[in-house]
């Protein structure tokens, strides 16, 4: 994937893990798919897109409380309003109606978030809390209590569902560094190759010049390691 030096430590380590592995080529199911193509085309605001991804998502079985867990997570890459706005395509294209989750103690986040990132980091997980420390040691407690706790480590969508939705809604902004980090962890959790790169073209599909150009790279890269 080109000079590994560029990107965080977490990076470098999971790069070399996941060379290792044998390919996997089973397809991606068209339901989760289509949430890849709803999260991206909200990630950017496209409104139409991501309503028509969510029929496509629902007549391919996807359940409601899928496509709820996909924009919640929006939170985490195109803000609040990415989120609340999601929320609102959801409400007009797939009428329903939420329900509040026990979504457990910050304490309980912590072990769940820790947990999880260790598995989406694997080895370079070590490398990654000091990493992010270092930039400001808030952001690392809610990376993991908060991010990966309290948001992907919910019940609801499966944690292969969630890496390759995360990396649609990555490469529809662009964000490389860490677009590059989930490609290696959706491998990890068991993500097929083929899958990898389906989500990556949803992002792409969703994506203005610059980040559609940043997928292409970060595409040709994950080639030549998973």
């Amino acid at each position: 994937m080109g000079d590994a030096r560029r990107y965080c430590p977490a990076t470098m380590t999971a790069s070399r893990t996941a060379a290792s592995r044998p390919r996997k080529t089973a397809s991606m199911d068209p339901a989760t798919l289509a949430l890849c193509r709803y999260a991206a085309a909200m990630s950017r605001g496209d409104d139409a897109s991501a309503a028509a991804a969510l029929v496509a998502a629902r007549a391919a079985g996807a359940k409601r409380k899928a496509a709820e867990e996909s924009a919640l997570m929006l939170m985490l890459y195109a803000g609040y309003p990415g989120a609340l706005e999601g929320l609102r395509v959801l409400n007009g294209a797939w009428p329903g109606r939420a329900r509040r989750s026990r979504e457990g103690t910050p304490a309980s986040w912590r072990k769940r978030g820790q947990a999880l990132c260790r598995r989406v980091y694997g080895p370079a997980y070590d490398k990654l809390i000091p990493a992010v420390t270092t930039l400001h040691p808030d952001l690392a407690a809610w990376m993991e209590e908060h991010g990966y706790g309290r948001v992907l480590g919910r019940p609801g969508l499966g944690v292969v569902a969630r890496e390759l939705i995360t990396v649609a809604a990555l490469g529809a902004l662009g964000w490389e560094r860490q677009l590059v980090s989930h490609v290696l962890g959706a491998r990890r959790v068991g993500a097929s190759d083929e899958a990898i790169e389906a989500a990556l073209t949803a992002g792409a599909g969703a994506a203005d010049t610059r980040a559609r150009a940043i997928v292409e790279r970060t595409r040709e890269r994950a080639r030549r390691l998973l």
